[in-house]
């Protein structure tokens, strides 16, 4: 038997399309004309072909997918309609619920991700050589993904409901692929620049759809508890302003800088007057953080471009507080924060009360799958209300137990001192530039999840596997961990 392998155009990839092609054919007549597999049979083929020749683009068209669009619609104010700017498609919601395909209990997302990991091994096997890169702070990350993991299974095995203990680590799932796949996948610096481009023009791309569900759908009005953006977008938002200041300090990548200096003061605008309370507080606090980490000469750039921000900022609350306008509703929002008698601030309160007494009552942990403790009543606002709090940080106790969550906070933890420790020994300018900016996203984070539903939100932790990869990235760039592959060229 001859091997396929010898045979002109008979590559594996040229095989794995045409058995695809080969496949979705017969389904499509099977199914019949109105059956999606049938339009698969032409769309597919291209798009596994593209991922097989440029793995890094099809990974950029993910992320720029994931940025653009609204993973949970209905937390919109009413009146905005999800289907305009693509501001809603069902990549997270299982392909059985919008396909004939029944078995399929996976969404778009997690097709996508294992064809870039097929891609990947078979890319590898191809050349004859499978490097596994390392993943950035490689101890902490492997002890927390079998920390979770193993509370996952404890849940199950201790009678915790298996559906809802895969909606629980599902999102947390997305951090840790991305953290592993963009090692694998980026070799050139040019990657790099593909991925700092696609986080700019999908978070861009947000803040310009906010503008107009703002001004042209909801015509300025908004109600103090409503909001036009999903509520990880102003968080997803704020590491770019830091990647901006660092970009013009080192003076790198002058196109991305100048498309940053546009659409970061749209992104703080949207921030301002989406009304989510959380960013108001995270960005003053990330700031300070991002300046402690910055050597000297960096920080005096930041003071440049932070101190006319500050003036303005004091400027507008002076001169909206207690104003009846659109503009002055962003202000009566923060203060909200101070409110004890707020709803919202009310049932965090009583909420953490019951996370405590449940880390107290179980300080091994409740695993995933099983509901927190109720010793003051809570009103059910909505399906997991018993099982995921806003307090995620707390939430992470309750499931690992008091030594799971030590381990999952180190890894926090560690790359957050990781970031830093980079910044200050790297030399490459545009690796300088981005080590900070990692940082001050998982702090950012950390702090959001304190107080929002976040570590269960798929977009936001697609984001930050994707920077935690990119820490990765530019340490072994720089020549901070040992390579285990031959350095490729810049393009």
């Amino acid at each position: 038997m001859m091997n396929a392998a010898r045979l002109p155009g008979l590559a594996p990839e040229t095989l794995a399309l045409g058995g695809l092609t080969a496949l979705l054919v017969v389904l499509g007549a099977l199914l019949g004309p109105e059956s999606p597999s049938s339009y698969l049979a032409i769309v597919a083929p291209l798009f596994v072909a593209l991922t097989f020749w440029r793995p890094v683009w099809s990974l950029a068209g993910l992320l720029a997918l994931v940025l653009l669009v609204d993973e949970y619609g209905e937390v919109l104010a009413g009146g905005i309609d999800p289907p305009f700017l693509l501001s809603y498609v069902p990549i997270f919601v299982n392909v059985r619920e919008f396909t004939s395909l029944s078995f399929v209990y996976a969404n778009v997302v997690e097709l996508w991700l294992l064809l870039l990991v097929v891609v990947w091994f078979v890319r590898g096997v191809q050349r004859g050589s499978l490097n596994v890169r390392p993943v950035a702070c490689p101890t902490a990350w492997y002890l927390a993904l079998v920390t979770l993991a193993a509370t996952f299974v404890i849940g199950i095995l201790t009678g915790g409901d298996p559906k809802i203990a895969l909606w629980e680590v599902r999102a947390l799932s997305y951090l840790f692929w991305f953290s592993w796949l963009l090692p694998q996948l980026l070799e050139r610096r040019t990657d790099l620049q593909i991925v700092l481009w696609t986080l700019t023009l999908g978070l861009s791309g947000r803040a310009i759809q906010g503008f107009f569900r703002y001004v042209v759908t909801l015509r300025m009005q908004l109600d103090l508890e409503e909001t036009f953006l999903a509520h990880e977008d102003p968080v997803m938002f704020i590491p770019l302003f830091f990647l901006l200041i660092t970009l013009l300090h080192y003076r790198v990548l002058p196109r991305l800088t100048r498309v940053l200096l546009v659409a970061v003061p749209l992104m703080l605008v949207a921030l301002i007057l989406t009304q989510r309370r959380i960013a108001y507080v995270t960005l003053p606090i990330c700031t300070v953080f991002f300046f402690v980490q910055l050597a000297p000469q960096a920080r005096r750039s930041l003071l440049r471009f932070a101190l006319p921000m500050l003036v303005l900022g004091s400027l507008y609350v002076i001169l909206f507080t207690g104003s009846s306008s659109p503009l002055g509703r962003p202000i009566d929002r923060a203060m909200q924060l101070f409110d004890r008698a707020n709803p919202s601030n009310l049932y965090r309160l009583v909420e953490q009360e019951n996370l405590r007494y449940t880390i107290q009552a179980h300080p091994w942990g409740l695993g995933f799958g099983h509901p927190f403790e109720i010793v003051r009543d809570l009103p059910k606002v909505w399906i997991f209300w018993d099982y995921i709090p806003h307090n995620e940080i707390l939430w992470i106790w309750v499931k690992a137990g008091t030594i799971g969550f030590v381990v999952v906070m180190f890894f926090f933890a560690r790359l957050i001192a990781e970031s830093t420790w980079a910044y200050r020994r790297l030399q490459d300018p545009l690796l300088r530039a981005v080590a900070p900016v990692i940082g001050v996203a998982v702090v950012n984070q950390l702090l959001v999840s304190y107080y929002e539903l976040q570590l269960t939100y798929s977009r936001n932790m697609i984001y930050l596997g994707t920077l935690v990869g990119l820490l990765a990235i530019i340490e072994r760039w720089g020549g901070l961990v040992p390579a285990t592959a031959p350095r490729l060229p810049d393009s």
